[in-house]
C-alpha cells in the first residue's frame, strides 16, 4: 500500500508541470485569438476603402464587399481635375501651422511651469487643466463672434487661433510632466557653463523631450486634420475648405459617388499614415537615447 501510494504521488507530481504548461498555453492562445480578431477589425475598413476606390460605381453597387473584378484608376485621376488638391493643400497648411504653433507655445509655457518654483505655478496649471475639461464646442458661438469682430471670418488664418488654443492645455500638461523628469544635474551643469534659459531650452530640454514632443505633435495633428465643426462655422467659401469640408463635394443632389469618395479618403489618409510613422520612429529613438543617457 505504501509503495503504491508513493507511485501515485510521484505520477501526480510528474504530471503537475505539464498541467501547468497547458494552463499557461490557454491564456496565450486566448490573447492571440483576441489580437487576431482586433487586427482583422482594424484592417478591414482600410481594405474596404482601398477596394472600393478601385471599383467603378456599377461594380461597387453589384459587389460592395468583394474583391474588384475590374480595377480602375479613374477615381484617383478624377481627383486631379477636381478641387481636391486645393482642399488637400488647405489642410496641410492648417495642420503645419497648428502643430508648429502648439508645440512652440507649449514648450515655452511648460518650461517655467516645471522648473520655476513660484506661487503662480499651481494656479496656472489649474487654468490649463480647466482648459482640458471644458468642452471645445461650448466656445463655438463666442469664437464665431470674435472672428467676425477681428475680420478674420472666412479665412484659413481664422482657424489657427482656436485650433492652437484647444490643443495647448493638453500639450502643456504632457510637456510639463515630462520636463520634471529631466535630471536636475543637467540644468545645474548648464548654469555653471553660463547657459541662460533660452540656451537650456534649446540645447537640453527640447533634444531630451523627443517622445513627449512627438506625442503632442501627433495629438495636435489628428485634431487639426480631422476637425469639421469649427471649419464649417468659420468658413463659407469653398476655396478655403479643408479636406473634411471638401469631401462634401462628392455628395450629389440625388446620389453619392462612393468610389470617388473612397479614393479621396485613401489619398487623405496617406499624410496621416506617413506622419504617424515619422513620429513613431522619433518616439522610439528618443526613448533609446534616454536609455543610453541613463546608463
Amino acid at each position: 500500500m505504501t509503495s503504491a501510494t508513493v507511485r501515485t504521488v510521484d505520477q501526480g507530481s510528474a504530471g503537475t508541470p505539464g498541467a501547468r504548461r497547458s494552463g499557461r498555453r490557454r491564456p496565450g492562445l486566448l490573447r492571440l485569438a483576441i489580437a487576431t480578431v482586433a487586427a482583422i477589425l482594424s484592417v478591414f475598413p482600410v481594405v474596404f476603402m482601398l477596394s472600393g476606390a478601385l471599383k467603378t460605381r456599377g461594380g461597387f453597387l453589384e459587389n460592395p464587399f468583394g474583391i474588384p473584378t475590374e480595377i480602375t484608376l479613374a477615381n484617383f485621376t478624377g481627383l486631379i481635375h477636381s478641387e481636391f488638391g486645393k482642399y488637400f493643400l488647405n489642410s496641410i497648411v492648417i495642420a503645419v501651422v497648428t502643430v508648429t504653433g502648439t508645440v512652440t507655445l507649449a514648450v515655452l509655457a511648460a518650461y517655467p511651469l516645471s522648473r520655476f518654483r513660484t506661487r503662480l505655478n499651481t494656479p496656472m496649471m489649474l487654468v490649463f487643466l480647466a482648459g482640458i475639461m471644458i468642452p471645445v464646442h461650448v466656445t463655438l458661438i463666442p469664437i464665431y463672434v470674435l472672428t467676425q469682430q477681428m475680420r478674420m471670418y472666412d479665412s484659413i488664418a481664422g482657424l489657427f487661433g482656436p485650433y492652437i488654443a484647444f490643443n495647448l492645455p493638453i500639450a502643456v500638461f504632457v510637456l510639463a510632466s515630462f520636463f520634471r523628469q529631466i535630471p536636475e544635474s543637467l540644468f545645474d551643469a548648464a548654469k555653471i557653463d553660463g547657459a541662460g534659459h533660452w540656451r537650456i531650452v534649446r540645447s537640453i530640454v527640447v533634444p531630451m523631450s523627443g517622445p513627449a514632443i512627438s506625442t503632442v505633435a501627433v495629438i495636435t495633428y489628428i485634431f487639426a486634420w480631422n476637425e469639421f465643426v469649427f471649419a464649417l462655422v468659420l468658413l463659407s467659401s469653398s476655396t478655403n475648405y479643408p479636406l473634411p469640408l471638401g469631401l462634401n463635394a462628392f455628395y450629389g443632389e440625388f446620389s453619392v459617388d462612393i468610389p470617388g469618395m473612397m479614393a479621396a479618403l485613401t489619398v487623405a489618409t496617406l499624410p496621416s499614415f506617413l506622419f504617424f510613422l515619422a513620429a513613431q520612429e522619433r518616439v522610439v529613438s528618443g526613448l533609446a537615447a534616454g536609455a543610453l543617457r541613463g546608463e
